[in-house]
């Protein structure tokens, strides 16, 4: 067993009320260990929850940051940085739940504490309309002229294509889904929730292309050259824009289709024009390299900017990432990941919130840290969550 998952073990310990005294010590120590640990944990921990949820929210202000009108703090983004996040945010989570349960509002917490992401959630339309339900307990599909499972089954039995004919598929995620698709030529693409994608069955020789139908997508592109060592150029085409790429690694997200289109490069370059549809000058392209990122609108206009592109990958890697983001931007994303509707009794909020929240916890526990700054919420159905009017701390 690896370090990290020895200490995410204690952490689920902890939380279970099971783990040992030297246990205990065991995570404190290495809790304590980061060299922003301006405030320690005691290896006896603190006899009084009220006591130890300060202490911590403490800590968090001081490291993690995910508080409310945080200062400009950009995290070092490794991934025992992510478990650690994930340490504070578990333990706040926890003490959050023990805190609203002792104030008489247990049916409350309960009820979002029971909503917990659903994870590997797709379907599979074929180019003759039938539709598959894919396997939950899988992770990903692999195109090869038909289409398997990353462990090697089929998905079904009959080809996608016959004979020399190229077929399409549609891969789409819900609410709360998200899987990954192996193209034929070992292009990787990594589709969040609520977000659809077509592909073919294999690739001509000469060119690759897709088509991101909607939401949020993440591209690791082979590269590749055909017989006489030319480059075989892939494209990622939707309504705004058209993506040509030789071997790289970047997100496109458009959930917004009011804001446009957002395109960040993680690795290597891409070219940005503006599809046929929202195209208004023939100069409508840029060259986007690592840290860079496009915003694509209708008209087909496009602003450059440099960016930290953990804000807007993170997702892939099973974190939420919030840098300086207001209610409405958190809520929207937990709507998206939980399977909820948002409404709200607050007029205006002036609140924002930067830092790192696992997606594998519930709703109940992604909430845990808002609660503490303050943000009052009520659980109306299992899809409806309102956002109350902020109470004093």
């Amino acid at each position: 067993m690896s370090n990290i998952d020895r200490y995410q073990e204690l952490i689920n310990k902890w939380l279970q009320g099971s783990i040992s005294e030297a246990e205990k010590v065991e995570l404190s120590q290495w809790y304590n260990s980061f060299p922003d640990a301006t405030k320690e944990i005691p290896d006896t921990y603190a006899q009084d929850e009220t006591h130890l949820r300060n202490r911590i929210l403490d800590k968090v202000n001081k490291s993690i940051n995910v508080i409310e009108k945080p200062k400009s703090v950009r995290p070092f983004f490794t991934r025992a940085r992510w478990v650690a996040a994930s340490v504070i945010f578990l333990m706040l989570a926890a003490i959050s739940y023990y805190t609203v349960t002792k104030s008489g509002l247990q049916d409350e917490v309960i009820g979002l504490y029971d909503i917990q992401p659903t994870g590997n959630r797709a379907k599979l339309t074929l180019s003759d309309g039938e539709v598959i339900n894919l396997d939950e307990q899988q992770s990903a599909l692999v195109v090869d002229g038909g289409v398997k499972y990353i462990d090697g089954k089929s998905v079904f039995a009959q080809q996608m294509h016959d004979n020399e004919k190229i077929s399409y598929a549609v891969l789409s995620t819900p609410k709360g889904g998200q899987y990954r698709l192996m193209l034929a030529d070992g292009t990787e693409v990594w589709l969040n929730a609520s977000s659809s994608i077509r592909f073919p069955s294999r690739f001509n020789t000469n060119t690759r292309e897709v088509e991101l139908l909607s939401g949020e997508a993440y591209f690791s592109v082979k590269k590749k050259v055909d017989g006489r060592g030319n480059r075989v150029p892939f494209f990622v085409k939707s309504d705004q824009q058209t993506i040509e790429v030789l071997g790289t690694q970047f997100n496109i997200n458009m959930y917004h289709v009011h804001y446009g289109a957002v395109t960040t490069v993680a690795e290597g370059s891409v070219a940005v024009r503006a599809s046929k549809k929202s195209q208004q000058s023939r100069e409508a392209k840029v060259v986007l390299t690592a840290g860079k990122q496009s915003i694509m609108d209708r008209t087909g206009t496009i602003k450059e900017q440099q960016v930290d592109i953990e804000q807007y990958t993170a997702w892939k890697e099973g974190m939420f990432f919030f840098n300086d983001a207001n209610i409405y931007t958190v809520m929207e994303e937990f709507g998206r990941w939980y399977d909820i509707d948002i409404t709200y009794e607050i007029s205006r909020s002036d609140d924002l919130f930067s830092g790192y929240i696992p997606k594998n916890v519930s709703l109940g526990e992604a909430l845990g840290l808002l609660k503490i700054a303050g943000v009052n919420f009520e659980l109306t159905t299992k899809h409806n969550l309102i956002v109350k009017q902020k109470k004093d701390r």
